[in-house]
């Protein structure tokens, strides 16, 4: 994921976040296209794909999903990310809706995750989302 993930999303859909968080993948792809040009090019800005942002926004839920924004918008955390650096999910098939969700900050196996990294993922599972730092195992 971006380091800029959450302070994108807030560029490119506003305040309103509850008229993002019930909406298809086909309504948010619509609105990626509309609003993406909102996204301030210097900013270095970006966002994921249309299936990505619906399974974050049923998976956050709107409260969750405003707490996050407000923490990574707040001049507190300027110049502060934390973002992990993926987001897994698995889709029912029927449903089409996310059964299962993980943020997940990736390490070798001697690499410190940072202050900020760590403070993220116990904010995230705080909020009672699925977030750990995984270690790759090297082979040789």
């Amino acid at each position: 994921m971006s380091s800029t993930l959450w302070r994108a999303v807030h560029q490119a859909f506003g305040e309103n976040l509850s008229q993002w968080v019930g909406q298809s993948v086909l309504e948010i792809d619509e609105n990626i296209k509309t609003n993406r040009d909102g996204l301030k090019a210097g900013d270095y800005l970006s966002l994921p794909s249309a299936e990505t942002l619906h399974a974050l926004f049923m998976t956050c839920g709107l409260e969750r999903l405003q707490t996050i924004i407000a923490r990574h918008t707040s001049p507190k955390h300027k110049g502060k990310s934390g973002v992990p650096d993926l987001f897994l999910f698995a889709t029912n098939q029927t449903t089409g809706l996310p059964t299962i969700a993980r943020f997940v900050e990736v390490k070798k196996p001697e690499e410190p995750a940072s202050t900020v990294q760590l403070e993220e993922i116990d904010f995230l599972n705080g909020l009672g989302l699925h977030a750990r730092v995984l270690r790759l195992i090297e082979a040789e």
